[in-house]
């Protein structure tokens, strides 16, 4: 079976956090070994953030993200223990790192403290795309199925003075 280096964040209970940080992050790691993974790099993201509408009956969470290499095959049943974590994982999201990135993001990961380095690689990248001579000097979302100066999705507002018929 293949064997893939994956990305996992997850969305915490912060309650369970706060009463003991070590302990639900060795619990965390416990279940990554009980699937054979060999974790990489572990660590907090952000313990204390408002979240964007309550999960759970929470209305903040804790963030954790561990960078680990396991068979591929093994992945689905990992999920399903991450749903299954007696109430400490709230959500979890696992992206498969491609092997040409694996060295650069670990590295990130390691360096940069919280969530900054996740921030500084969207800026660079922003300042990149949007650039309008970098797409054909066109203005950006023209030929997206937008209009010019509408931004309703390719849908032109009726002035009020238009008939419908």
């Amino acid at each position: 079976m293949p064997v893939h280096q994956y990305e996992t964040m997850l969305l915490l209970d912060p309650t369970k956090v706060t009463a003991d940080a070590e302990a639900v992050k060795q619990q965390l790691h416990h279940i990554l070994e009980r699937h054979g993974a060999a974790i990489q790099f572990s660590r907090e993201w952000n313990y204390n953030q408002k979240l964007a509408y309550p999960i759970n009956k929470q209305k903040k969470g804790a963030f954790h993200i561990i960078y680990y290499t396991m068979e591929s095959s093994h992945q689905t049943a990992l999920e399903l223990d991450f749903k299954l974590a007696e109430g400490v994982v709230l959500r979890q999201m696992t992206l498969n790192i491609e092997p040409k990135w694996q060295d650069a993001i670990l590295g990130a990961a390691r360096d940069d403290h919280g969530k900054e380095f996740a921030v500084r690689g969207m800026q660079e990248e922003a300042s990149v795309t949007t650039d309008p001579s970098a797409i054909g000097g066109e203005m950006m979302g023209v030929g997206l199925g937008m209009e010019e100066g509408h931004g309703h999705g390719g849908r032109r507002r009726r002035e009020p003075s238009e008939k419908h018929d």
